[in-house]
């Protein structure tokens, strides 16, 4: 069928939004984010939220991987975090939008620690 299809300004920012929180750990409150066309039909989208950190001294499960041997390595590092959140925020959002992302900036305002909560 003849015709084109359009996702707005507004749609596009909140999909960011909503994956980035998702792809660092954080309340989709506290996440910010700016899309740009660069007029070719790639996209820059630009993030700003919280560095959700574990509680010090505590073990947490996030970035993790096991081992043969049954333990756990360290907790990946924020830079590691950080390019992981950057990937896979570029790759969900070409996903739900069908449009090519160029570029993904992160930008930290504060740190969050992460407190466990209890299940009742």
């Amino acid at each position: 069928m003849p015709g084109y299809d359009r996702i707005g300004t507004a749609a596009l920012v909140h999909t960011a939004q909503v994956v980035a929180a998702e792809a660092l750990g954080s309340s989709v409150r506290d996440v910010r984010a700016r899309v740009a066309d660069d007029g070719r039909g790639s996209l820059a989208v630009t993030v700003t939220a919280p560095l959700v950190m574990p509680v010090l001294g505590a073990r947490s499960t996030a970035g993790q991987a096991a081992t043969d041997g049954g333990t756990t390595a360290p907790p990946e590092s924020v830079v590691a975090r950080t390019h992981r959140a950057r990937a896979t925020v570029a790759e969900r959002i070409s996903a739900i939008t069908g449009r090519q992302v160029q570029r993904v900036d992160v930008t930290f305002t504060s740190s969050v620690v992460d407190t466990p909560r209890r299940v009742r």
